[in-house]
């Protein structure tokens, strides 16, 4: 009976590990969402191999089974704690105006913008729209599975939806929110040459924390302008992939 029942206990964790697979692989839109099934997977796998080695080394297992469970309530309660703190520079800045506006890019589907891109290419025509006299640095070099960079890409779709082309200019090396930042900066300076103290930074919600470190790094105080990411559940998603990305910035 205890056989059949681990066998089918591993067979829901098999099943779990290839759900996450196909997140990771087919539905890449949510693919992060694969790292909460094969971490749950993961830590299930270790208690189970736990409780058999209970039989064995009694002590030993109830050692390690508390410092399993100590670690996965410090992850969890640092997790929450990382949320709330992305949340709040999700709202942006209360008064956003600025002399220059830095769209950061996203991912093309060839020559067409990405959910992602789209929505922060809304929200930078509505800033361009509410202050005529900025200009807008659109940012972001050529990633795989684009057939153009995407500064071409948003340049092309704020100028076709009546933005004066004057009034953008295109970074079209970086790579990363550093290099967004940091390569619009020297553009700026090069253009005018200034260093602005203050800038306009547009991207989804959830990154705005994240690059408002990255831009205090450069000397520079931004003014959040949060896209909104929808539907909800791919918010959520993003929310969880910004929690390992602030993690790995933080550390490294």
């Amino acid at each position: 009976m205890i056989g059949r029942l681990f066998s089918k206990t591993w067979f829901r964790l098999v099943l779990l590990f290839l759900v996450g697979c196909s997140f990771w692989f087919v539905f890449r839109a949510y693919r992060y969402t694969a790292l909460l099934f094969w971490g749950y997977v993961g830590v299930r796998c270790a208690y189970l191999l736990l409780a058999r080695l209970k039989n064995k080394m009694p002590r030993l297992s109830k050692c390690l089974r508390i410092l399993l469970t100590a670690g996965l309530c410090i992850f969890l309660i640092a997790a929450l704690v990382t949320v709330f703190i992305i949340g709040s520079g999700a709202s942006g800045a209360d008064e956003p105006e600025s002399r220059y506006l830095l769209v950061l890019g996203a991912g093309v589907n060839g020559t067409v913008p990405s959910r992602s891109l789209s929505q922060r290419l809304y929200a930078a025509y509505d800033y361009m729209t509410a202050y005529p006299d900025a200009t807008c640095i659109v940012s972001g070099g050529q990633g795989p599975g684009e057939d153009i960079t995407e500064a071409q890409c948003m340049r092309d779709w704020l100028v076709e939806k009546g933005i004066d082309p004057g009034r953008i200019w295109m970074e079209d090396k970086a790579t990363s929110t550093e290099e967004n930042i940091r390569f619009t900066l020297a553009l700026i300076a090069e253009k005018t040459g200034e260093y602005p103290e203050t800038m306009a930074i547009l991207s989804s919600e959830y990154h705005l924390y994240r690059a408002g470190l990255m831009a205090e790094a450069e000397g520079i105080t931004m003014l959040g302008v949060p896209a909104k990411t929808r539907p909800f559940p791919l918010r959520w998603h993003y929310y969880f992939r910004e929690i390992l990305a602030l993690w790995y910035y933080l550390v490294f």
